[in-house]
């Protein structure tokens, strides 16, 4: 690869290689095995490591590997607009990432799975998550959102299981 190469591949500035290219400098080495790689294997691995991305970590914990979910999966999830409209498999895949990834993951996340922030927002909207008073929080707030206040109606309660909802309102009574 060139100087310009492995500057544009790795985000290194030209200046800085050139220092590593002086023979007594001590990275001088990194920057020969730089420049004898192919720039189609270096790319290669650059586009492996957007393919472990920590979603698929946290989307396939305590899964058995033969229902893991893949790249396209998800991709194919975040492509939706509707919450609702969602596979139970694909609900899953919206819970574990409001619940468990923050605002951070999500510009890695938009930029390896190419998806869209509006489509991601929507189903946000659309979701039961929403009125979870942690997920909301961080969410409402990177969206933009005006917070929806958690009460004990019944038009609340509809949204989120039953189960969930008990545990919410003991917390918010020890609170």
């Amino acid at each position: 690869m060139t100087k310009s190469e492995i500057s544009q591949l790795f985000d290194i500035s030209i200046s800085t290689l050139s220092d590593w290219q002086k023979p007594d400098n001590r990275k001088n080495k990194l920057f020969s095995f730089l420049q004898n790689i192919d720039l189609n294997m270096a790319e290669e691995l650059e586009n492996t490591k957007k393919k472990n991305h920590r979603i698929f970590h946290i989307l396939n914990r305590n899964i058995d590997s033969k229902y893991a979910y893949n790249f396209q999966e998800i991709k194919n999830a975040f492509l939706n607009t509707n919450y609702k409209d969602a596979t139970p498999r694909e609900q899953v895949i919206y819970s574990k990432f409001f619940k468990e990834c923050d605002s951070d993951d999500l510009i890695t996340f938009i930029d390896i799975f190419q998806v869209s922030v509006r489509d991601i927002k929507k189903i946000y909207e659309s979701s039961p998550l929403r009125a979870l008073k942690g997920v909301s929080r961080v969410w409402d707030k990177r969206f933009r959102l005006k917070h929806i206040e958690s009460s004990n109606n019944n038009e609340n309660n509809n949204s989120v299981p039953v189960a969930l909802q008990h545990i919410i309102n003991r917390r918010s009574v020890n609170v």
